[in-house]
């Protein structure tokens, strides 16, 4: 019925698409967000995409969400993704857990002294084999931050 397509973090937004079985022309998809555990909520709404594949019996909408300045304060972000169309509603909540953006740190290692060049920061690897870094440590990898913001990427 619907599903989140895709999702990026890109400095201080969120985008993604939103795929949608076209079960009549009226509907509206939103991104129900929260920042303090659904004591409350904003809904953002998505925009209809034109697929490029004529004659899909799913649409495409997509997000980019501006997150709020004082980002650091909070520990978490979650969302769910809501498809309302010939009054019935339509949730994707991740199966029920929701879909989160967990504030993650960087820890120094062990010891007080630092570098003379600044922090030492350790590398750890998920479960994939893949080292978790920012753009800023590594500025030849791979990141978002580096790329121009034209739109959301599908």
């Amino acid at each position: 019925m619907l599903w989140m397509a895709n999702c990026v973090l890109k400095d201080r937004s969120i985008a993604g698409t939103v795929k949608v079985q076209n079960l009549a022309f009226e509907k509206t998809v939103k991104v129900r967000m929260t920042f303090d555990t659904w004591k409350s909520f904003t809904d953002f709404p998505c925009c209809y995409v034109k697929d490029t594949y004529a004659g899909s019996d799913k649409d495409t909408f997509s997000f980019d969400i501006s997150l709020p300045e004082k980002i650091q304060s909070y520990e978490r972000m979650e969302f769910a993704v809501c498809y309302e169309c010939s009054g019935q509603t339509y949730w994707d909540s991740n199966k029920g857990k929701n879909y989160r953006i967990i504030r993650a740190e960087l820890q120094s290692t062990q010891g007080t002294a630092q570098p003379p060049n600044g922090p030492d920061f350790e590398i750890a690897f998920d479960q994939f084999g893949s080292p978790r870094c920012s753009y800023g440590l590594f500025p030849e990898w791979p990141s978002y931050l580096g790329y121009e913001k034209l739109g959301p990427y599908y």
